[in-house]
């Protein structure tokens, strides 16, 4: 015999569809050029080591020395945020947005960066040795003092940057400074 659907089951279901529905366009919302810190739909996420922050935006955050050795932190809007001598050893940032950050002095060693935008950051005395910057954007970030050893730099935007060295890079510099 089959079960007749009640108006409660049909109005309880029409719930949940909307609730997904919610949730999805606040995920899709969080990673737009619109969003603000006032409408930051991620907040879980705590500073620790081995923490799970994909997607949380916090644009101008004070992270400076924070210990987020091994977190993922993939697809985060970092935008201007100081990160300032932070433990980011290993850590996951694929497709972050760390444009004008403070990642002076931070230890980025083994961390994965693909395709990280890091425009205008200030990435001064940072250690990024083994760090995976494939496809980055390093346009106007200063490098200058930072420990480049090992660092995988193949199709990574290098216009204008300056070099550990203190060289500035031309523009089209693609893979190395030119």
């Amino acid at each position: 015999m089959e079960k007749k659907q009640t108006p409660f089951a049909t109005l309880t279901q029409v719930a949940a569809v909307a609730a997904i529905a919610l949730s999805t366009a606040s995920a899709a919302l969080a990673w737009s050029d619109q969003t603000t810190n006032e409408r930051d739909y991620n907040t879980v996420c705590e500073y620790i080591p081995e923490a799970q922050c994909a997607g949380a935006i916090r644009m101008d955050a004070d992270m400076s020395g924070v210990d987020m050795t091994d977190a993922s932190m993939t697809t985060m809007r970092l935008d201007r945020a100081n990160l300032s001598r932070a433990k980011l050893e290993r850590a996951i940032l694929h497709m972050t947005n760390l444009v004008e950050a403070d990642l002076s002095f931070a230890n980025l060693t083994g961390a994965h960066m693909h395709a990280v935008n890091l425009q205008g950051a200030n990435l001064m005395m940072a250690n990024l040795s083994g760090v995976n910057l494939l496809d980055a954007n390093l346009s106007g970030a200063n490098l200058l003092g930072a420990n480049l050893n090992g660092a995988i730099l193949i199709e990574a935007t290098l216009d204008n940057a300056t070099w550990p060295d203190g060289r500035v890079c031309a523009a089209g510099s693609i893979g190395e400074c030119r």
